[in-house]
């Protein structure tokens, strides 16, 4: 059953509300209309709606603000140069950690990933890049790539895997907080 819509207005924001079967109201801010969303349980009136948002008012500020900011950045496209020139520079950082993990993987991927820098599939030894790292210094690439050779020695993030990546990458807490 779809939920049902209702748009409110809360001074210079347009409100989307959601009435749903849910226990709490939730706020977020959608950057591409340019609204607020509500999800509200079925039986909240409009005006306590009202008042939830504009309890939380500067956090809207603040998250209309990121969203602009967001919505400014140039959007990087890759060309198939930038795929084959990125995925050079893989195999060739692959070469010179696989060795000192102590692990081979049994194939690569570069892909434009939203959320992460690399990921790997410790069953089949498979991992992927991501596109966003050709940007990057070079120590950024070498770090995810020694962090995703030491999955294929320990599956999640538990001490064990850390002391893998501390014995072959020193330096991965610098690199790391640079990244993000």
């Amino acid at each position: 059953m779809r939920p049902a819509e209702k748009t409110l207005q809360a001074g210079d924001y347009t409100v989307l509300v959601q009435r749903k079967a849910i226990k709490n109201m939730y706020l977020r801010v959608d950057p591409v209309s340019g609204c607020l969303k509500v999800s509200a349980p079925r039986h909240v009136s409009d005006a306590a709606i009202l008042d939830f948002v504009k309890r939380r008012q500067a956090w809207v500020e603040q998250a209309f603000k990121k969203a602009q900011a967001k919505a400014a950045k140039p959007v990087r496209t890759f060309t198939d140069a930038d795929r084959r020139a990125f995925r050079a520079k893989c195999a060739a950082a692959l070469e010179r950690w696989q060795p000192l993990v102590g692990k081979r993987c049994s194939g690569f991927s570069v892909r434009d990933m939203k959320t992460r820098w690399g990921s790997c599939n410790s069953r089949s030894g498979h991992l992927n890049f991501n596109l966003k790292l050709l940007d990057m210094p070079a120590e950024c690439l070498d770090y995810v790539v020694v962090h995703e050779l030491c999955h294929l020695w320990e599956p999640n993030h538990s001490k064990a895997f850390w002391a893998h990546v501390e014995r072959v990458y020193p330096d991965w807490k610098r690199v790391r907080k640079s990244m993000r």
